[in-house]
């Protein structure tokens, strides 16, 4: 299924986060608890948290940074969250710019729509939670406190 209008989210990131930070991003950027399966797909391949076995070929995501997958031929990820609901994401490099140093990264920069709701059933419908920017900052910040090279 695809949302009308679409729903998106613009981020500030270093090329160092790794595909298992990026999940934890995302995460984040859609009010979402984080207890469902997921998968990147870049080129052809597939990553995954290793804890879980997916009967793939999958590969750790924890061994992936942003920088070696948009220094290669790959120009969008594709990423999947919670494989019975399917919510697919499509992340694309916009552009690269110098890390500013009085910055917190990631940062969320500018978004559409509201955070669709995670746990949508049709015998208790759910209107989405409001998107929050700067309590989004805010837990985004959340995460470099326990990591300080990100």
């Amino acid at each position: 299924m695809r949302w009308r209008p679409p729903i998106w989210r613009r981020i500030l990131a270093p090329s160092t986060i790794t595909l298992d930070y990026l999940h934890a991003v995302i995460q984040i950027l859609f009010g979402w608890d984080g207890d469902h399966l997921h998968q990147f797909e870049i080129g052809g391949k597939r990553y995954s948290d290793p804890f879980f076995d997916l009967g793939g070929d999958e590969q750790d995501e924890s061994g992936v940074r942003l920088r070696d997958v948009f220094n290669g031929a790959a120009k969008k990820i594709r990423y999947e969250y919670d494989f019975g609901a399917s919510w697919w994401h499509e992340i694309t490099l916009e552009r690269t710019t110098q890390r500013d140093p009085g910055t917190t990264y990631p940062l969320c920069t500018g978004f559409s729509g509201d955070s669709p709701v995670e746990y949508w059933s049709e015998d208790d419908p759910q209107e989405p939670e409001p998107f929050d920017l700067t309590e989004t900052n805010r837990h985004l910040a959340s995460l470099n406190s326990t990591d300080d090279d990100r």
